[in-house]
């Protein structure tokens, strides 16, 4: 049996006791920043389109919501077209809301145009929240939407989102 003077003996004692001093510093710092806080809300907006281009399929709009409760926010979406067939358009969507206290709220998501009656068209969607900033910082969540084309440049979808922010310290 040979041994190497310069390694430390194994210890398992020791181990064990690192192990679980880390373990409870994660564990209170977890119980330190508390639950998400989990809720729903819906919203309906209306936009219209500012740039499109039908070669590359990018498209931006900016319009405005209207919340349950009466809040109000602008925003901006930036999409980008995924299939080109005249009755259905498919699409993927970056929209950033902007409240009057200054907060802004980040969703993503894709959707589907299926044309009706030109230019009339019906709207589904599905995403996700993905940040913010003042009382939505951390904010995740899920959302989906219905909706309609009114005309080739102004829509009205109404939106549902279940979402969580982090317990206020």
């Amino acid at each position: 049996m040979h041994f190497r003077l310069d390694s430390a003996p194994f210890q398992p004692k020791t181990r064990l006791l690192r192990i679980g001093a880390v373990t409870l510093t994660v564990a209170a710092a977890l119980l330190a920043a508390g639950p998400a806080v989990a809720d729903s809300m819906s919203w309906t907006s209306t936009s219209y389109i500012v740039s499109q281009d039908r070669t590359t399929g990018q498209f931006q709009r900016r319009g405005v919501a209207m919340f349950a409760g009466g809040e109000v926010a602008t925003f901006t979406l930036a999409g980008q077209g995924t299939s080109f067939d005249p009755k259905v358009l498919t699409y993927n969507a970056k929209i950033v809301y902007t409240f009057e206290d200054g907060s802004t709220l980040q969703q993503e998501g894709s959707g589907r145009n299926e044309v009706t009656t030109p230019p009339r068209s019906m709207q589904q969607g599905s995403g996700r929240l993905v940040g913010g900033t003042g009382r939505f910082e951390g904010v995740s969540g899920t959302t989906v939407s219905t909706g309609r084309a009114l005309s080739e440049w102004d829509a009205i979808n109404q939106f549902k989102a279940e979402y969580s922010l982090p317990a206020k310290k």
